[in-house]
């Protein structure tokens, strides 16, 4: 009797203290990247799919590491033009060793009007800037007068590619 009670106790003490802690690190852990890889499979399961809604306020569309699509963003210039960023990161080598590879870009611009040059910053999570780079390569996408894409790499280690949470184009 003493030593189901004492196993009882030890067992609640654990349960309890967990779901304290799994409530207290929730936000830290929901930016992390084993969540976003954890959440990307989730959505892949056929089942799921009814039991787990997309978060509206993600800055992925979809995250599939090395391959992330990234939300839409409104442009302040010209009026009513949004820009989408997708990109994956490329290793040089096969033995992905740090710091050897870049990431490849596709950037979409709608409604763009004569704008040909657009500034992106990339962010952590919490919205500092990790890095920078132009892009001003863009081509009509044919049979869509209002679309623009630019396709190009960038020289990033994957430790900064693992960092990006978010962008910002100006």
């Amino acid at each position: 009797m003493g030593r189901a009670l004492t196993i009882f106790i030890f067992g609640f003490f654990c349960l309890s203290s967990g779901l304290l802690l799994g409530v207290w690190f929730a936000p830290t852990l929901r930016s992390s990247e084993a969540f976003r890889m954890v959440n990307a499979l989730t959505h892949k399961l056929p089942l799921t799919k009814t039991i787990v809604s997309a978060d509206n306020s993600s800055p992925f569309e979809s995250y599939d590491y090395p391959t992330i699509k990234w939300r839409a963003k409104p442009l302040a210039e010209p009026e009513g033009a949004i820009a989408q960023l997708y990109t994956t990161y490329e290793w040089d080598d096969k033995s992905h060793q740090p710091g050897s590879g870049k990431m490849n870009y596709r950037f979409t611009v709608f409604k763009a009007g004569d704008r040909k040059k657009f500034e992106i910053l990339m962010l952590d999570d919490k919205g500092f800037k990790i890095s920078q780079f132009e892009v001003s390569d863009f081509r009509p996408v044919p049979g869509a007068p209002d679309i623009m894409e630019a396709r190009d790499s960038h020289d990033f280690s994957e430790y900064e590619y693992k960092k990006f949470g978010d962008y910002a184009v100006n």
